[in-house]
């Protein structure tokens, strides 16, 4: 094997880090610009004009909590207090026996 210098070497290292450490920053960098595109004004005007909903809407988790909450024969699980539909045998919230 070659002997490396200490120029090669802290070279290397310096390569190393920045192959390990360059892709966390730029993801975070692309998150903070996320949040700042999110937090713009021109979402606040197209809501203002009724372009946009302001509240998304519900998904099917949204939808079965409700229809779940809602109906006369729900189970509360003994180990994690989630209500589930009359006739289920395990807690759809912790994979529990009822």
């Amino acid at each position: 094997m070659a002997e490396l210098s200490t120029a090669e070497i802290a070279f290397r290292l310096f390569v190393a880090g920045v192959a390990m450490v360059g892709p966390t920053l730029l993801f975070l960098g692309f998150w903070r610009f996320l949040m700042w595109l999110r937090d713009d004004r021109l979402i606040d005007v197209m809501v203002a004009r009724g372009v946009l909903d302001e509240q998304p809407a519900p998904s099917a988790a949204d939808v079965l909590a409700t229809a779940t909450a809602s109906h006369p024969g729900a189970r509360r699980c003994p180990f994690c207090e989630k209500q589930n539909l009359p006739g289920v045998r395990q807690c759809r919230g912790c994979g529990e026996r009822l």
